[in-house]
């Protein structure tokens, strides 16, 4: 590497601005602070670079909190940092007794209580005054990134929860009320979170009323919005327990809705479930209720779906079969018919189904399977001309009925 020639103070910022990079990735904060100030007065595009891995900083701090060589002894003084670093752009929102008070909670809070309450809820809680309380929620409307990033730092799960149980309340009043109020929502469910052990009564009971809160005519609260908060890593507990919740609610009516099929009654719950869910006209509300019900049952989609299917075929419902199949589920007929074949219990049971799934569909569909149910329905009426002319041959020579009854069964 040659030297620098006329070029060392550039060449120097560059390096400090490396190293500065580099403690940022392994967590050495204090020494990512002490080049801050040099950094910020250098030349060329250095400090702008600067000042935005620190606004990305005060944005995203999870994305830096979950590195694994970060021991538990550094993780306070990183999260003080954190906070120190977000509270230069919350100055003007945040009146600075309310940040003192913040900062003091923060720097009370025991090693084991982690932000996202999975470790210390139990034995520990943040207590807030009412009025930081409420600076924090008129933020999440205001400023929701803002606020979003200094909720990642303090272990607020049960008063968000309360807050955001309020504000439900608040949307189903006369006035729906005040303006701003759903947007605060969606930023307190950006940071809930919602671990694998069995959640708590207060988040299946926010899952209720969130539920509840969409369902209304009219409401500020938009479905789409709210689960888009909840698709992320950290809050897949959460969306699973929502999701588990709109199954009970949602389909409890659709499973009693009369179908076409003779055996609905006695199917599982299930396959009543995925039954009522694909007869029902309008795909998008059919398609999301069996979206919650496969996750709330932990399975698959399509294996629900084969599932049912063959229960429909074993009983010999082609009707219900039929309609299960069509629309979107149509491409899955070929290979159904090749998995439910040995369940066919008579000529005329696979010839319904052949027909069902085979030629009344379309031919877009996978050739090598296309090819095989061709050749079944190629094997039946081979079948069907030797029976007819067994049949022919008894009545020419006028065998007894007893002696040329043949039992057919072609499994």
């Amino acid at each position: 590497m040659n030297y620098p020639f006329g070029k060392e103070e550039t060449d120097t910022e560059k390096q400090l601005f490396g190293f500065f990079c580099e403690c940022l990735r392994k967590g050495e904060w204090e020494l990512a602070q002490a080049c801050v100030h040099q950094l910020h007065e250098g030349q060329g595009d250095i400090p702008k670079k600067v000042e935005d891995i620190l606004q990305a900083l005060v944005l995203c701090p999870d994305l830096l909190r979950c590195g694994h060589d970060i021991s538990p002894q550094r993780l306070p003084r990183k999260r003080k940092l954190e906070f120190l670093f977000l509270s230069e752009d919350l100055q003007g929102d945040i009146p600075e007794d309310i940040l003192k008070e913040l900062y003091e909670t923060l720097a009370q809070s025991p090693l084991d209580c982690a932000p996202d309450g999975s470790q210390g809820q139990e034995s520990w809680t943040l207590w807030l005054s009412s009025e930081a309380v409420s600076v924090l929620w008129d933020l999440l409307s205001k400023a929701p990134q803002q606020a979003q990033a200094l909720l990642e730092l303090l272990p607020l799960q049960k008063t968000l929860v309360d807050l955001i149980r309020k504000a439900l309340r608040a949307l189903q009043g006369p006035a729906s009320g005040p303006p701003g109020i759903a947007d605060a929502i969606y930023g307190a469910l950006r940071t809930l979170r919602c671990h694998s052990e069995p959640p708590g009564v207060e988040l299946r009971v926010l899952c209720e009323e969130l539920l509840e809160a969409c369902r209304i005519e009219g409401s500020a609260l938009q479905e789409e919005r709210l689960l888009s908060c909840l698709l992320r890593k950290a809050g897949h507990g959460l969306l699973s327990l929502y999701g588990h919740t709109y199954a009970e609610k949602v389909t409890e009516k659709p499973q009693k809705a009369a179908t076409s099929g003779k055996v609905l009654p006695d199917h599982p719950d299930a396959d009543r479930a995925m039954l009522a869910l694909f007869s029902t006209p309008d795909p998008v509300q059919a398609w999301k209720m069996a979206f919650f019900y496969c996750l709330s049952k932990s399975k698959h989609f399509l294996e629900q779906i084969l599932i049912t299917a063959l229960t429909l075929l074993k009983e010999e419902d082609f009707p219900s079969l039929g309609c299960l199949l069509d629309r979107e589920f149509r491409p899955l007929s070929h290979l159904l018919v090749l998995l439910g074949w040995t369940h066919c219990q008579s000529l005329e049971s696979a010839k319904r189904l052949l027909q069902t799934l085979h030629r009344t569909q379309d031919q877009g569909s996978d050739e090598l399977l296309r090819d095989a149910c061709d050749g079944l329905w190629a094997h039946l009426e081979v079948l069907e001309w030797c029976i007819q002319q067994s049949r022919c041959f008894t009545s020419l020579f006028n065998i007894p009925s007893q002696v040329s009854t043949v039992s057919v069964q072609y499994p």
